[in-house]
């Protein structure tokens, strides 16, 4: 008879300590996923097809040539492509073959949805620097 009270008490035991346990690590992996952030951006120049790659950040990846500097450049603006402004000195032409660059995806958990519209490439290499340069 203590046997099975000392099994009870046990299992009691261990299910308080599950009961505890995963509420905890199930708000780790939901803040874990939160942080990650994970964009796709996409560059149409006039007469040519869409390219599109996609950028991840916390950790870096995806198949952007230059996730790196790209992801810095968002940590730069905490996600916020419209803030980003590289603007460097540059030598652009004042060519006009439109350029649309589109960003989607989420950043740190807040959704990311941008576009913008510049005169050519280099134009929009200036204004965002490594993001769209791909």
């Amino acid at each position: 008879m203590p046997e099975i009270r000392l099994l009870g008490r046990a299992a009691a035991g261990v299910a308080c300590a599950v009961a505890v346990l995963v509420p905890g690590a199930a708000a780790a992996a939901a803040h874990d996923d939160a942080q990650q952030s994970e964009v796709t951006l996409s560059v149409t120049e006039t007469n040519r097809e869409t390219r599109t790659v996609t950028l991840n950040c916390d950790p870096v990846g995806g198949d952007h040539p230059q996730a790196d500097l790209a992801c810095h450049q968002l940590q730069l603006v905490d996600g916020n492509v419209q803030r980003l402004d590289a603007r460097t000195a540059s030598t652009c032409t004042k060519e006009l073959r439109t350029v649309n660059a589109e960003a989607k995806g989420s950043w740190r958990g807040n959704a990311v949805d941008f576009q913008l519209s510049e005169a050519n490439m280099c134009s929009l290499k200036a204004r965002t620097g490594a993001l769209f340069d791909f």
